[in-house]
């Protein structure tokens, strides 16, 4: 009878343990956030999202089209991605594989005219 209990005992042990750590991501591997998001306001009023979607690909979806005149000489920069010069009235998307949410969290997007920077703002998480 008592080595039934100890067999048991371990077959439940061995069961908790294999289900605990073998269906669990590591902390650092999975990101804790779906979006993220980048306001502007004062200078350049208009906001930038950062989508996490499967396969380690963010992607980066933003619309600049308030103050920005002469559009050839705006430049955006985003960690991550070259310089971007916005196309006006139209969308911006990219999609940067190879990373997560997390590599964008805190980062600051810095938006420039003709060399000078009109705003940088961090990136912050939703949710």
């Amino acid at each position: 009878m008592n080595q039934r209990i100890t067999f048991a005992t371990i077959l439940i042990a061995f069961s908790v343990f294999f289900i605990c750590f073998t269906n669990a991501s590591p902390i650092e591997l999975s990101s804790r956030y779906d979006a993220a998001f980048v306001d502007f306001t004062n200078a350049v009023t208009d906001r930038i999202t950062f989508d996490q979607i499967p396969g380690n690909i963010v992607r980066i979806v933003g619309q600049f089209t308030s103050e920005f005149t002469n559009i050839g000489k705006y430049e955006i920069e985003i960690p991550g991605l070259k310089n971007i010069n916005p196309p006006g009235a139209g969308t911006l998307s990219y999609d940067v594989e190879g990373k997560t949410l997390n590599f964008f969290i805190g980062k600051k997007v810095k938006i420039s005219h003709n060399g000078k920077v009109l705003k940088r703002e961090s990136i912050k998480p939703i949710g």
